[in-house]
Parts: C-alpha cells; structure tokens; sequence
C-alpha cells in the first residue's frame, strides 16, 4: 500500500516523466504547464502584497506539529535531491495561516536558483516542503484547489560555523547523491525544524500550482520572506549534484493572482527600514557637525594667522 503511495506521489512531482521533461525545454512541457492560469513560481512584489490586518485570509499563525524528527529516505531523481518520510511514520503536520484544516507533510526537495523571486531578486537555494490535506489521497489532492500547500524557504549563502547549522543535518547526504538517479543507502531521521525560515510568520501566500509537469494548479504556496543562512560549502556541494544543467529552476510564471502578506512580514520589513532612517540621519547629523566643526577651525585660524599665533591644522577635524 504504502509503495503505490509513494510512486503515486513521485507522478505528482514529476519524475516518473524522467528523461521526458527538462528545465531546458519548458516550452514542452505537459499538463497545464502552459496552459494554466495561475502557475507557479512568480515574482512577488512587496508593495503589490496584500497586507491581511483584519486575518480575512490569513486567520492567526501557522501551527507547526511533529517536525523536530522525522525519518526519511533521500534521492537523486534526476531533477533536484528530494527527502521523503518512510513508511508508517506519524506524519508532521501544519496548520493555520491562511490554511483551512491540517495538511500532512509528505517530502522536501531543493531548488537552486531559487524559484520564487521576492521584489525581482533571487536566492542562491529555495526548499519547498511539500504538504497534503490531511484525509485525502494524493489522487484527491489533485483534483481539488486546496489539495496541496507547499511551504517556500529561501536561502542565503554566508561564512561562519552558525551557517553551517541549517543543513548540517542533511549535508551527510550530498557527497552519495551526486550521480542521477542515486539513492541514499538508509533512512535517517532528522530534524526538519532546522530547515525552517529564522521568522516562521513572516511570509507571502498566495495560490499557484506544482513547479513541475504536470504542473497542477492545487497548490496554496506560503513563501517565508526571511532567509535561512547556509555555508558556502554547503551551497558548493549541493552545486555539484547532477540533475542534466548546473541548476534546477523554473522560470517565473505571470503573477496576476492576489498575494498575500502576513502582519508579521510588514513588522520585519518596517523595523530594519526604521533602524536604517535613523542610522542614516545619525550619520548625517555627524557629517554636517564635523564640516560645521572645520569651519570654525579655519575661521579661528584665519584670526590666529593675523595676530601671529600658532594655528591648528583643520584636517583633523571631524
């Protein structure tokens, strides 16, 4: 039973098409790949997000419930790395936001570049963690405009051992799956909190479809806006796997659809915006003190100069 679920899940996804669809070819792609109306990824644009103050759409936080272990098996399908949970494991599920009931996680993959593009600029690495409505078949999922959320992470690259924590875990797997179509010798479990958005509550949603064939338009996207911090050596392995091209990432699709905003995101935005006013005017404030300060100096200097004393150098002061 579990078997057919996850070769019913893999159609979903797109790799049982294998060798019969590329990110070189998009054009050719089937399903309502090209056809749809509201497809996935596309650029969000800030000032164009609708901010939900009133929870119309977005009614309270997101619940997340049974992500800190998780056992999984991971793969090279050809197309990207993907982790998938194993059989008979109480699956995490999450809930909330702009979700109506729960809906049960199913596997994560990767893309980079990323897909999704927050104000025209992408990231290095986007997770998608793939989720199901709880009670339905993957089959039903399909067929109904709810049946799929996706959770969206970007990813930042930097330097330092903190970098290295988010994808510590499942670093281990990057070197066995290199070649297309390897497969992780066992399962592991790993805590799948550490792949998580630093600010959980801060994100866009808006409704689109699955990222590859056949590209169902059944998907409720939750993009987090705040970046997961990775290491450049961590980026640089995942850079060597072997998917058919040095990247894996659709090209942004038409974003005419509503996108919404979490209360949570304008907050983060409007805080660092706030900090950097007053930084800025600080060091304004700082500049026109200092040119203020040279000035008298030279005045001074010029009345020195007259009665023969000992003038100051003005270069030293700021």
């Amino acid at each position: 039973m579990w078997s057919a679920f996850v070769i019913l899940f893999i159609c979903v996804v797109g790799t049982t098409y294998g060798e019969d669809w590329s990110y070189d070819y998009e054009t050719r792609w089937p399903g309502q790949c090209n056809e749809g109306q509201r497809q996935s990824p596309i650029n969000i644009m800030t000032r164009s997000a609708l901010v939900d103050r009133l929870g119309l759409h977005i009614r309270g936080p997101l619940a997340f419930r049974g992500y800190g272990s998780a056992n999984v098996t991971a793969l090279n399908n050809g197309h990207t790395l993907k982790w998938l949970l194993v059989e008979d494991e109480p699956a995490p599920f999450v809930s909330g936001g702009p979700l109506r009931g729960n809906y049960s996680f199913l596997q994560f993959h990767l893309h980079w570049l990323s897909e999704h593009a927050i104000d025209g600029m992408k990231y290095p690495l986007e997770i998608h963690m793939v989720h199901v409505k709880t009670g339905l078949t993957v089959d039903e999922a399909l067929k109904r405009p709810d049946g799929l959320a996706v959770l969206a992470i970007m990813c930042q690259v930097s330097t330092g051992g903190a970098s290295e924590f988010a994808l510590g875990e499942i670093e281990r797997f990057f070197t066995k799956l290199v070649e297309r179509h390897a497969e992780y010798p066992n399962t592991a479990v790993i805590d799948l909190t550490r792949l998580f958005s630093p600010e959980p509550q801060s994100f866009y949603t808006y409704h689109g479809s699955l990222t590859t064939p056949m590209c169902q338009e059944v998907v409720t996207w939750i993009v987090m806006d705040k970046p997961l911090t990775i290491s450049d050596t961590q980026y640089k392995q995942i850079s060597r796997v072997d998917v058919g091209r040095i990247d894996n990432y659709r090209s942004l699709q038409v974003a005419d659809r509503e996108v919404y905003r979490s209360v949570a995101s304008c907050a983060n935005v409007a805080l660092p915006g706030l900090f950097a006013i007053l930084a800025s005017l600080l060091n304004l404030s700082s500049s026109l003190s200092g040119i203020m300060s040279k000035g008298v100096c030279v005045m001074v200097n010029i009345k020195k100069k007259f009665l023969g004393d000992r003038i100051k150098d003005c270069k030293m002061v700021l």
